[in-house]
């Protein structure tokens, strides 16, 4: 008994279209069907019945057949012809062996001929060059994303896709293993990734000693195998493969993934901390100060708790973004590190707009906001520099966030022996320790910090905690008819 999936040099693929596969990769997608079948019944955890054996044994017969059909088809010469598969005896006692080369005069040599196809099979099939295993196809899916984004010989297209793109490279180095980068995509089933996911997952907490983090897995390893099988299935390469969220359950994996999440107000600065961090930060202004010099990362800090702007956007604030009439600061633009010059740009968009300007958005400026911003100014002009900058050095350059500010605020944690992090935590505090007790809408608070109001709740609002109290008050308030509710009963 055969069993042969289709008998044309076609396939169909997920959404039913026809997909045109030549003799080769119709006889492997077959394969692939068939050791499906067979996995899946052999881990069904039945006992098996004699039809089940009977069938699982001609499922057998019919890989081995097809297996040496394929291997025949591609273990030939550049010229077409044949390799040749001989026996010969090998070794003092003078053993036979089957024995064949590959190409670049390798030999391989098994003690039956079933067992040379095999390797020869998974050579081919995987270790061998092909334009269709799955490294190839990342390859070719990161060029078509270049051009889609216009990078191209002339042009590098903007930091930020170039610094995407190099995260992409990045992850598909760290998840996807030189074995799984070689395998032909046709073999590749959603049986065959869980596998897969599962042993990495496991690889990692034995490399890194820590669960890999539930986002990472999400938006990092299944945004490549995404990318991959996006692209096989627009340009045809990957028929089987059916991208359904169905069979690839998060759930499945969060026994070994690191779900926890620190709570927002652990990750902010809290009131406390952030006047030790301005206290320290207004000591060394002052004595910059007496010797005649600008204080600049304490006056960046300063800002930024009194805005909340990104530290990005900060080392990009240009002296026509300050209206001092009207009061406000227009943010629309920030600095970013090139990942592969290392070259820090200037672009004329925020992080939230994602590489489209929107021409940013409007803070207010509060009065020590406003003297921060003169004091700036002031010292630039006294001390005859020219620069665009609110924030620069005696050169008039722009302060670059990661290498100087960041590292200055970092420092500043460790000698205060507060948890060290970033200017994310003066955002989250700016906008629960001081928007939300000032009664700012949470549409509004979205606005000024510069992203989403579903960002804000779930992200840098914290949780009253004192909800219960309060409406305990208040239900009993209106419970006893001193509130609005019924009358007291008589």
């Amino acid at each position: 008994m055969i069993f042969v999936f289709t008998d044309m040099v076609t396939a169909t693929n997920a959404f039913g279209r026809i997909i045109n596969l030549n003799d080769e990769n119709k006889i492997l997608f077959n394969i692939k069907k068939i050791e499906e079948c067979v996995r899946n019944l052999r881990l069904s955890g039945n006992m098996l019945s004699d039809d089940d054996v009977v069938l699982l044994d001609n499922m057998n017969k019919t890989l081995r057949t097809l297996k040496k059909e394929y291997v025949d088809k591609l273990h030939v010469t550049e010229a077409g012809i044949p390799r040749k598969i001989e026996q010969k005896e090998y070794g003092r006692n003078k053993e036979l062996v089957w024995v064949t080369y590959l190409p670049g005069q390798k030999r391989i040599k098994c003690t039956t001929l079933g067992k040379l196809y095999d390797k020869l099979f998974e050579y081919y099939s995987i270790g061998g060059e092909s334009c269709e295993t799955i490294g190839s196809v990342f390859k070719a899916a990161i060029k078509q994303k270049k051009l889609m984004k216009g990078i191209n010989e002339s042009c590098k297209g903007s930091v930020s896709v170039q610094n995407t793109i190099k995260r992409n490279m990045q992850d598909f180095n760290r998840f996807v293993s030189p074995e799984l980068a070689k395998t032909k995509i046709l073999l590749v089933t959603p049986l065959f990734i869980k596998e897969y996911t599962i042993k990495m997952l496991n690889e990692v907490i034995k490399k890194e000693g820590k669960k890999l983090k539930k986002k990472a897995f999400i938006n990092n390893y299944k945004g490549i195998l995404n990318l991959i099988f996006d692209y096989a299935e627009e340009h045809d390469i990957c028929p089987n493969f059916i991208r359904n969220p169905n069979k690839f359950k998060n759930s499945d994996y969060y026994a070994l993934l690191d779900s926890s999440k620190k709570k927002a107000e652990k990750k902010a600065f809290s009131p406390d901390e952030m006047d030790k961090i301005e206290n320290e930060a207004d000591f060394r202004i002052d004595k910059a100060e007496k010797e005649g010099k600008f204080y600049t990362d304490g006056y960046m800090l300063k800002l930024s708790r009194r805005s909340g702007m990104r530290v990005a956007e900060i080392s990009s604030l240009m002296k026509c973004d300050l209206n001092f009439e009207y009061k406000f600061i227009h943010v629309h633009s920030q600095q970013l590190k090139n990942k592969d010059t290392l070259v820090y740009e200037y672009v004329d968009y925020t992080k939230n707009e994602r590489g489209v300007s929107d021409d940013g958005r409007l803070i207010p400026m509060l009065p020590e906001t406003e003297r921060i911003l003169r004091k700036a100014l002031e010292w630039q002009e006294q001390n005859g520099i020219e620069s665009e900058w609110v924030f620069c050095d005696e050169n008039g350059d722009w302060i670059k966030n990661d290498s100087q500010y960041m590292q200055f605020l970092k420092r500043l944690c460790r000698k205060l022996k507060i948890p060290i992090t970033n200017n994310h935590a003066i955002r989250m505090y700016f906008n629960s320790y001081v928007m939300i007790p000032a009664g700012i809408p949470v549409t509004d608070r979205a606005k000024i910090l510069g992203h989403s109001p579903e960002i804000n709740l779930k992200n840098y609002s914290f949780e009253d905690r004192s909800y219960c109290s309060k409406s305990a008050e208040k239900l009993q308030l209106f419970l006893s008819g001193d509130g609005c509710g019924r009358s007291k009963e008589k």
